[in-house]
């Protein structure tokens, strides 16, 4: 069927048009960092901000004044215990409201990367890191 070929080929076109342009914005979110964009998202740009200093082994930025992560939830020790120095890499986020996780690999000079899941909250404009698991969240742009 030709599209525009009466009311129906209008509708066989919406229908398969939809949700493939709905699947590449998805997919264009959980792949912001390495999809081809040139500016990073303010998302990616905290945990830039927040892993460059700690893999360096510098104090991690202080939280904002309206910081929304628990108290004592900065989780800078447990990234230093899974490697003393490292540089990193985002591999893919997804977030929702005022929460966000972040999938990175951390990478050490020596060794192999090490699969890391960040969570973040909102607090105002700025996204605020708050705990890290060993391993990645799975996360299903469909």
């Amino acid at each position: 069927m030709r599209a525009g070929a009466g009311a129906g080929g209008w509708t066989v076109a919406l229908a398969v048009g939809l949700p493939l342009a709905v699947a590449g914005t998805v997919v264009a979110v959980v792949l912001g960092a390495g999809g081809g964009s040139a500016v990073p998202s303010p998302l990616h740009r905290a945990v830039d901000a927040y892993l460059e200093p700690v893999g360096r082994g510098a104090p991690a930025p202080a939280p904002g004044a309206d910081a929304r992560c628990p108290a004592g939830s900065d989780p800078r020790d447990s990234l230093r215990a899974l490697a003393a120095e490292f540089g990193h890499r985002i591999v893919s986020s997804t977030r929702s409201g005022g929460g966000a996780v972040v999938n990175v690999d951390l990478v050490p000079p020596a060794g192999e990367p090490i699969a890391v899941a960040l969570e973040l909250r909102r607090s105002g404009d700025r996204w605020e890191v708050c705990a890290a698991s060993r391993g990645h969240v799975e996360i299903d742009p469909f």
